[in-house]
């Protein structure tokens, strides 16, 4: 996956596509959020960087809302793209 212009988002997207199914309860569905560990661990990774980035609140429940609208072969863009618009 390239870096584009979307960091820190793309970055931890990356991070997180790639060690995926490595660490225990990756691939165990949340109950909350019924995604897999890994999703959730990512989303709240990505709503930490928005708020950080945007000196606001960002709620884990929102990026896990923004990250169900990605699909498809550009999965990661779309998600970084959609991170950084909602810092913005």
């Amino acid at each position: 996956m390239p870096q584009m212009d979307y960091e820190p988002f793309a970055g931890i997207i990356q991070r997180a596509l790639q060690a995926r199914g490595t660490a225990e309860g990756d691939l165990a569905r949340d109950p909350r959020y019924l995604a897999p560990g890994y999703v959730v661990r990512m989303c709240a990774a990505l709503a930490r960087a928005a708020a950080e980035c945007s000196g606001r609140d960002v709620a884990l429940d929102e990026v896990i809302r923004l990250e169900r609208t990605c699909t498809g072969a550009d999965y990661h863009h779309k998600l970084a793209l959609r991170c950084a618009q909602l810092a913005g």
